[in-house]
């Protein structure tokens, strides 16, 4: 009788014991999925590169898809909208399924410290000093176009002095970017006290032939002055360069011829 009992007694030690096992791997197993599910993330969708993009390309609609990838592996600056990418150039080179960044493109039309990705391939950018008063009084910007005036000393036949030319050297130029002065940040100059602190240069995109032109002008002591043009001013101006003799027409200016006794 006692035996019998002792079995009973182990018979129910036993199956407490495996409720208990079976409750404690119930409760380990539903906080395993609670924490799973906290931990996990939704996903994202971000726009990847279909294919190898070298720098300075143009991106087409075939070059890029979008994909999915969790929100906690997506840099704050991931481009999610295609729209946001096509049409613009790579600044760096982009491998297939690439994730592409803001950083990675720009538009292809802007002007400014980058100008080097978004000129045309047979132009050069040319530091142009900033001495004439249109520049020095921040009345430039990148993306405006221009004109570049001159005045030199040409030889005159006959003469041992020489005259006086100024000239429309060159038209239309773009201004890819005023380079400012060292401790000026992007606010204006007026806006920080800084109205005499002239730019640093002016930065032309520009011919490498009329590049020279420039800078030969500019080695000869030119007396340089930029004018503005409107915005939908394209065209070239008809100008003739100015000196005495033409001043004399224009305003029919006489000199007196005094009698002699």
């Amino acid at each position: 009788m006692k035996k019998r009992s002792g079995l009973v007694w182990l018979a129910t030690g036993v199956v407490f014991a495996l409720i208990a096992g079976a409750l404690a791997f119930v409760f380990i197993l539903r906080m395993s999925q609670i924490q799973t599910a906290t931990v996990q993330t939704p996903d994202v969708e971000v726009v990847f590169a279909t294919r190898f993009l070298e720098v300075r390309q143009l991106i087409g609609g075939g070059d890029v898809e979008v994909r999915t990838a969790p929100a906690d592996v997506v840099p704050e600056n991931a481009i999610r909208d295609p729209k946001e990418v096509v049409g613009q150039l790579t600044l760096v080179p982009l491998s297939p399924g690439e994730m592409i960044l803001r950083t990675h493109v720009i538009s292809p039309t802007i002007s400014g410290a980058q100008v080097a990705y978004t000129m045309d391939e047979d132009q050069v950018a040319m530091a142009f000093p900033a001495e004439d008063l249109m520049s020095a009084n921040y009345l430039l910007k990148a993306g405006d176009h221009v004109d570049v005036l001159f005045s030199i000393e040409v030889a005159v036949l006959d003469e041992d002095d020489g005259e006086l030319m100024t000239f429309d050297a060159l038209q239309n130029l773009e201004v890819a970017a005023v380079v400012k002065p060292r401790g000026l940040d992007s606010s204006s100059a007026s806006d920080t006290g800084l109205r005499d602190t002239r730019p640093a240069a002016i930065i032309f995109a520009l011919d490498p032939q009329d590049a020279l032109v420039l800078k030969h002008l500019k080695d000869i002591g030119g007396m340089v002055d930029i004018v503005l043009r409107a915005p939908e001013a394209e065209g070239r101006f008809s100008t003739q360069p100015v000196h005495e003799d033409y001043l004399i027409d224009r305003y029919e200016l006489r000199v007196p011829i005094w009698s002699q006794e």
